[in-house]
């Protein structure tokens, strides 16, 4: 037939070719893999650092780690820092840990490890204050706790005295009317100053107390003869039991001094128990009461005792003032 060409026997259809040339790039990309797989089996591949793991243990006190043992360990370092934390109710500790390896092993370069840090307890630290505070409360005792009285007695009181006395209104025990002390003031000046206004013989003709409590003496000491100050205090008796005819009038004793006190200043003990000695006969004569306060604050050795004295031996801490009206209130009833 006219225009028809007979097809080789030979030639083969183009998708067979296209697929018999994909089927051949597969083949040689296994080949490929495999010979890959091969040359890397034969090969031993670095391992990569691996980070350290540390555990601290407070109750063994041992640090222990988990990682990949070196073949040869040049050096094995552990530096454990402990810091101690006080606390009032327990104790912690801050531990820090850090270790660092070093391996000769091919492909192997030094590792440090990482630091751990752990604290046991997030309680506050204790203070250099709160330590002295309480070293003090172990070693000092307490005032006694049965210096115990009733305010209301002494309502209508008058307490005549000097420095030691100003603390009766300067620490709210009363008002300042029925106070009249002064710093500095002694037997001989009490009957002649005026405080407000007022002088020791009008505070009493005014408010006719039931009870007047006088302590003079501790400033004289230094520069008064004992017998001139007791002649003093007697007058004053006579004028305020002539202002105040019902008013019931007590002296009392002037109180000690500290050992310390005693080495380093003017007034002695032997001064403190001679003057009292004077004014105790003095009370016979002029129909008035003595009290002994200064055997109430002394101590075993006949000092005045810390329990009650401020830091300069002569005066009042505020237990010395509650022992003190304790004292007057159980020996007035």
């Amino acid at each position: 037939m006219a225009g028809y060409t007979k097809r080789p026997k030979t030639q083969i259809p183009l998708h067979i070719k296209l697929l018999f040339g994909a089927a051949g790039v597969v083949a040689a990309a296994l080949v490929a893999a495999l010979i890959l797989l091969v040359d890397l089996d034969a090969k031993p591949i670095p391992a990569s650092p691996v980070p350290e793991t540390h555990s601290v243990s407070d109750a063994a006190d041992t640090s222990s780690s988990t990682t990949t043992t070196p073949q040869e360990p040049v050096r094995l370092s552990e530096y454990i820092t402990v810091v101690p934390e006080t606390t009032p109710d327990t104790t912690a500790t801050k531990r820090t840990t850090s270790e660092t390896v070093q391996t000769t092993t091919s492909g192997t370069t030094t590792t440090p490890a990482p630091e751990t840090t752990e604290t046991t307890s997030s309680a506050p630290e204790t203070t250099e204050t709160d330590a002295v505070t309480e070293s003090a409360a172990k070693t000092t005792a307490p005032p006694p706790s049965n210096d115990t009285y009733d305010k209301s007695y002494f309502a209508n009181d008058l307490f005549i005295g000097d420095s030691i006395y100003t603390g009766l209104y300067l620490y709210d025990y009363f008002p300042n009317n029925q106070v009249f002390a002064k710093v500095g003031l002694n037997p001989q000046s009490a009957r002649i100053t005026r405080i407000n206004g007022y002088t020791a013989v009008r505070r009493a003709t005014e408010g006719k107390p039931a009870h007047i409590f006088i302590m003079l003496g501790t400033n004289g000491l230094a520069y008064m003869s004992p017998s001139f100050m007791a002649d003093e205090l007697k007058a004053l008796v006579g004028e305020l039991k002539e202002a105040s005819p019902d008013s019931s009038i007590y002296i009392v004793s002037i109180p000690p001094v500290t050992k310390v006190h005693e080495q380093a200043g003017q007034e002695t003990m032997e001064m403190v128990n001679k003057y009292n000695g004077l004014l105790k006969d003095m009370c016979g004569e002029c129909s008035a009461e003595y009290l002994d306060l200064c055997s109430q604050l002394q101590d075993e050795n006949g000092y005045f005792s810390s329990l009650y004295a401020e830091a300069d031996g002569m005066h009042f801490l505020g237990a010395a003032y509650k022992k003190m009206l304790a004292y007057f209130y159980k020996e007035t009833q």
